[in-house]
């Protein structure tokens, strides 16, 4: 008896009172191109933004996701300090371990460590650790700090600028770019997503309700949405607009040049402006970075600014508000 109740007093080798909540902070965010977010290269993750952290036990010298050991993990929403809230916390032993982190949680990540693998479509910021963060854990030592995250996808942002002296009023029906990469992709957790070998068939829509007037500008409209990142071949741009209270849409469709990626990390804005009889279809290509805000001025912040197609003789009646003429052929 006195056997028994000495064994049965002893705490369990791996008991919950063991475990050690650990505390995480984030550096930053920065896409796999250089970006100038900011003056070390990296712009932070949205308040509010989500993200799994998952723990390891290295199994060799090097940390190898294909061999190391899963152990768990935890759920943290990102502060406007850069500090993490748990939702649900970490716990772990005493030890030394290695840290991935992934945003948002709906990724779906195979808990298995010999395949730790990520689903990610259209319409997901998709964030991920690219180097594992290696810390001890200790009673008395438990913040760790994550390694920048690498950004993995692509933003786009659809402008629309009437001419002002004969519209009173504008609805954007729909904007659509053909040729986009297949959703989902699946790649490796600390990997650029394998967009070499994914299809290009699918179309990415951004419909009436997904366009707000722009501040200060209220015939003036703009929508943004988050895309898989795409390999160069041909694509087209189409944007359908009613002016005036009329029912009848305005189409302005265009190709794109075949030689242009959507690369990660990077923002295009697509801006059709109304210059008298004529309109342009001008495209902004910038590093992704949260003070690059819809600018329809195309202002000092875009590294690329071209005019990739135009439309003449658009004219105007009291039954359909706008048509097209012939195409702008000079672009």
């Amino acid at each position: 008896l006195l056997l028994l109740t000495a064994c049965s007093d002893k705490p369990a080798p791996f008991s919950e009172r063991d475990r050690i909540a650990v505390r995480f902070s984030l550096s930053g965010i920065q896409s796999e191109v250089s970006t100038r977010a900011d003056g070390n290269g990296t712009s932070p993750l949205a308040e509010g933004t989500t993200l799994r952290i998952l723990a390891f036990e290295r199994v060799g010298t090097d940390a190898n996701l294909s061999q190391d050991k899963y152990i768990g993990e935890g759920t943290y929403i990102v502060n406007s300090s850069g500090s993490l809230t748990a939702v649900t916390s970490l716990l772990l032993l005493e030890g030394t371990y290695d840290f991935y982190a992934l945003t948002p949680s709906s990724v779906a990540v195979n808990k298995i460590s010999k395949s730790c693998t990520v689903l990610v479509n259209h319409g997901i910021d998709y964030a991920s650790s690219t180097e594992a963060t290696t810390a001890t854990i200790k009673e008395n030592s438990s913040s760790v700090e994550l390694k920048v995250l690498t950004r993995h996808c692509s933003r786009l942002v659809f402008n629309f600028l009437p001419k002002y002296d004969n519209v009173t009023s504008v609805k954007i029906s729909s904007a659509e770019l053909t040729n986009m990469t297949n959703a989902p992709v699946v790649g490796a957790l600390n990997t650029s997503l394998p967009i070499e070998s994914a299809d290009k068939t699918a179309s990415v829509t951004l419909s009436n309700e997904d366009f707000t007037p722009i501040i200060g500008k209220p015939l003036e409209y703009s929508a943004s949405t988050i895309v898989l990142p795409r390999k160069a071949g041909g694509f087209d741009f189409k944007m359908a607009a009613c002016f005036n209270g009329n029912t009848t849409e305005t189409v302005y469709s265009a190709p794109l040049p075949a030689d242009l990626p959507f690369l990660p990390g990077y923002q295009y804005t697509f801006t059709v402006k109304m210059k008298g009889d004529a309109a342009e279809l001008e495209l902004g290509v910038a590093p992704w970075g949260d003070e690059y805000s819809f600018d329809t001025d195309m202002g000092e912040y875009y590294t690329i600014e071209l005019t990739v197609d135009g439309w003449q003789d658009i004219t105007w009646d009291d039954t359909n508000g706008g048509s097209l003429g012939d195409k702008d052929t000079t672009n």
